[in-house]
């Protein structure tokens, strides 16, 4: 289970809070010591939500693209929406893989297409950032989200800086 801070202390799972990261560490390692394991499952509503999103940027960054009268603009969301299916295709079927089981927790997802298309990166990188703590952490998946990660990072790099 992963580690989490919130205001009211630090957390291993549902257990806390803890006054430091150390203790709820301590914990955790207490517990996998004494013969605890986790359970191989995903939660398919964050999962659902997570791949979602991100598919759902595509549409939303090849709208922009439609709309830019910047060719720097133009250029580079032309490049993310082409590169962003792949690599969430990739994270979902490793996801899979690992776990031996269907995402099936995709809700409806829909965001403004005439937003300023440098604000809505990095609203998806917040986004990213904030949520994959709810993913699988194995390392293979989260090697899949740092991919995607470092797409939209190249994504604001290009939009930002090659206007």
């Amino acid at each position: 289970m992963p580690i989490r801070h919130t205001d009211k202390g630090w957390y291993w799972g549902s257990k806390g809070p803890f006054a430091t990261r150390a203790k709820a560490q301590q914990v955790a390692t207490a517990a996998y010591a004494s013969g605890y394991k986790e359970e191989n499952t995903m939660n398919q509503t964050a999962i659902g939500e997570f791949i979602g999103y991100l598919l759902h940027s595509a549409t939303v960054a090849h709208i922009m693209h439609l709309q830019s009268k910047s060719y720097s603009q133009h250029i580079a969301l032309g490049s993310f929406y082409d590169e962003i299916v792949e690599a969430t295709d990739s994270v979902a079927e490793t996801i899979q893989g690992c776990y031996g089981e269907i995402i099936n927790g995709y809700p409806a997802m829909f965001a403004n297409v005439n937003a300023e298309p440098l604000s809505y990166l990095e609203s998806l990188k917040k986004f990213v950032a904030d949520t994959r703590t709810d993913m699988p952490q194995e390392s293979n998946i989260q090697n899949e989200i740092d991919n995607v990660a470092t797409l939209i990072d190249s994504t604001i790099y290009k939009l930002k800086f090659l206007a």
